[in-house]
């Protein structure tokens, strides 16, 4: 093989590595904006994309977020690319904080006071008890309890940060893409 290791990775080394990457976690959240920012389109299409990946991905539609970011793009004429590559954020590390938080916020919406990050859990307990008991009304009545303002909060996340990130990347992929036409004017004034 042409890019196979010389020395084998124990199970250990191979599970360090992938918690904590060797050359670093940032590195590959850098190679995923300029893959973005290299893409073909507009820059309009770009952020748009991006910010339909980031907002779905704040959703809890968890495995259907995929399928909704490619009728958003397909009905706002988005970078399909792009949203996939900014969907990114979502991932099983960070769906946890994304589901909390928009959990929290769609409580505070609903003005249910006696909520807290144990009352998820302990919902969360309830529905697994209620599948491997099938107990449906349960799980009904619990799934409920924590979809509706996990759906509500996180509906109002996906809105705020994909304003944020449509507003960045636009900006971004503007000023990359006149950098890069500078470059190309430069070569040729040498030549």
């Amino acid at each position: 093989m042409l890019f196979k290791r010389k020395k084998k990775l124990s199970q250990f080394e191979k599970l360090k590595n992938f918690l904590f990457p060797p050359k670093g976690i940032i590195r590959g959240y850098k190679y995923i904006l300029k893959r973005l920012f290299r893409l073909n389109g507009s820059p309009h299409s770009i952020a748009l994309g991006a910010a339909f990946g980031i907002a779905i991905a704040m959703t809890p539609f968890f495995g259907l977020q995929l399928i909704l970011t490619f009728i958003f793009d397909f009905i706002f004429k988005a970078n399909i690319t792009a949203s996939l590559i900014s969907s990114i954020i979502g991932n099983p590390l960070t769906f946890p904080f994304i589901w909390i938080s928009g959990y929290q916020l769609g409580n505070f919406i609903l003005s249910n006071e006696n909520i807290d990050n144990t009352s998820f859990l302990t919902s969360i307990e309830q529905i697994k008890e209620a599948f491997q008991t099938s107990n449906w009304n349960l799980i009904e009545n619990s799934a409920l309890a924590i979809l509706t303002p996990m759906t509500i909060g996180g509906l109002l996340l996906g809105f705020i940060f994909g304003i944020i990130t449509y507003i960045f990347t636009i900006k971004a992929i503007k000023k990359y893409k006149l950098q890069k036409q500078e470059k190309l004017k430069a070569k040729v004034i040498k030549k």
